[in-house]
């Protein structure tokens, strides 16, 4: 019996469909909701991936993980695949190549003071909040959780986590905790 390696096979195939719909492995990443690791791991043949993950992936194109992993099965047509795929193929041909940036703990509170410079003593917030002004004023994302960490760390003399949560939030999971100003933050 021959050995086939499956990992390379099926890097072989999801590259094939990223380059026919002009993708790249951080929108696959973003619509199955990973990381960028995970994705480059695959197409590097440098990581497996679980069946669940497999499932995702074939989904992003309209497929289940069989027909996706079968190299002899048709590639779907623009017109048939998800919307969200084609919101995404739309977004990369708008944006072009993405361009990797990492971002250094002085970067992000840098931007974090510049939008807490604003704020007076007592206002509550969320991290959300924070997170939402950074993007608008300096076109940059970060996740809330790494927002939470900052303030957690650098900014623990400035902050303090209130007890009261958003309770307006019809989200599934745990209601986000307001933060309050305790100390102004100048720049």
């Amino acid at each position: 019996m021959n050995k086939i390696d499956l990992s390379k096979e099926y890097s072989k195939i999801l590259e094939r469909y990223l380059s026919k719909f002009k993708l790249e492995s951080i929108d696959i990443a973003y619509l199955i909701k990973t990381k960028r690791a995970v994705t480059d791991g695959l197409l590097k043949n440098q990581k497996g991936v679980v069946l669940y993950t497999l499932e995702q992936i074939a989904q992003v194109f309209g497929m289940r993980y069989f027909e996706f992993g079968n190299p002899k099965h048709p590639l779907p047509t623009y017109v048939s695949l998800p919307e969200t795929t084609k919101e995404r193929i739309k977004y990369r041909k708008k944006e072009g190549p993405a361009v990797e940036t990492t971002y250094n703990a002085s970067q992000i509170n840098n931007q974090i003071s510049d939008v807490l410079s604003n704020y007076k003593i007592g206002d509550e917030f969320l991290a959300e909040h924070i997170t939402n002004k950074i993007q608008m004023k300096f076109g940059e994302t970060h996740s809330v959780s790494e927002i939470i960490n900052r303030f957690k760390k650098s900014f623990k003399v400035y902050i303090e986590k209130t007890k009261r949560k958003e309770m307006a939030r019809k989200a599934r999971g745990p209601k986000p905790f307001y933060y309050k100003l305790v100390k102004k933050v100048n720049i």
